[in-house]
């Protein structure tokens, strides 16, 4: 094997490596890959040499990977990955057929929207579908890159190398506990703050940040906070009497929960999201079936979803703060 020269001869040290990674031991990657303990030993102790670091900690039967090796396991799952979307496409291309579809999409939109998307393809969805949840830089770089057919996530997102085939908007919504103090009138006013935890996602250049700005112009403080990185972390929150949850409306409608109310907010803040391909790419029918799918689901699980034209590019300026 040859890293420094670009090439990789034996995919086999790779599959070790992430079967070590996965199962934890090289004893159980063996078992798990049908070959001996040894030669999971070796093939990995090749692959440390080629690459140039260890990839992981040793204390007798036991491993630990070493944060160079966690960088390095991102990479090798996106090449193996890869490779297997080859063998599929050399399959369906052999037998006149798509191979499958594969998604990249945020952790928000694959939870909230792509089975209702899946599901109203019928007999368009091919045999296999690949969905991998990444945040919304890696979204782009997929679909740039065509290891993804699909990109699903909120604006604003980089597009110079993107098409974009659908684009949704409607506005944030608090999340409250059913019954509880806050359940009750319509629209949810943001003073309601001053007296509660905020429950919400941290990353301030998204929902955070209008949610910040909105708070700033009324002069409202919250009494607290909980922040996640996950939208349906925040719901939970509320679901137990820790606050309002202010979340996207993917989340709140797409993955409801039992004993949550989802109440609109007085001030209206605006949320955008849409699927996107490669740039200039030809879709064959089974993806713009999908497409019109995902236009659907999000007509029907979001209340109040305008479509916009997704050549406009006028709304990447408005989702942005």
């Amino acid at each position: 094997m040859s890293i420094s020269n670009d090439k990789i001869s034996d995919v086999k040290s790779l599959e070790a490596f992430q079967a070590a990674m996965a199962c934890g031991s090289m004893t159980a990657a063996a078992r798990e890959l049908g070959i001996g303990q040894p030669a999971v030993t070796r093939q990995i102790k090749e692959l440390e040499e080629a690459v140039g670091f260890p990839l992981f900690h040793r204390n007798g039967p036991r491993i630990s990977p070493t944060e160079r090796g966690l960088q390095f396991y991102g990479e090798v799952q996106r090449l193996m990955a890869g490779l297997h979307q080859i063998r599929e496409r050399a399959a369906a291309i052999r037998e006149g057929r798509i191979a499958a579809i594969d998604i990249a999409a945020t952790p928000t939109m694959a939870g909230g929207l792509l089975s209702p998307t899946l599901a109203r393809m019928g007999g368009d969805l091919p045999g296999v579908v690949n969905i991998e949840t990444m945040n919304a830089e890696h979204v782009a770089r997929a679909v740039t890159n065509r290891t993804a057919d699909f990109g699903i996530s909120a604006l604003p997102l980089e597009h110079a190398t993107l098409e974009a085939k659908v684009i949704c908007e409607s506005r944030l919504v608090a999340a409250v506990e059913k019954g509880g103090a806050f359940d009750v009138g319509d629209p949810l006013p943001l003073r309601a703050l001053a007296s509660a935890r905020l429950l919400t996602v941290g990353n301030a250049y998204r929902i955070r940040g209008k949610i910040n700005g909105a708070l700033a112009r009324q002069n409202i403080a919250p009494a607290g906070e909980i922040v996640t990185n996950s939208s349906l972390n925040a719901m939970m929150a509320a679901r137990a009497g820790l606050g309002i949850a202010i979340i996207d409306p993917i989340t709140a409608f797409g993955i409801p929960v039992e004993g949550v109310s989802i109440r609109p907010l007085s001030v209206e803040l605006s949320y955008i999201w849409g699927l996107f391909s490669a740039a200039g790419r030809l879709l064959p029918g089974e993806l713009l079936t999908f497409a019109a799918s995902f236009k659907a689901a999000c007509s029907e699980i979001i209340p109040d979803c305008v479509f916009h034209d997704p050549s406009d590019v006028r709304l990447l300026e408005r989702s942005s703060l």
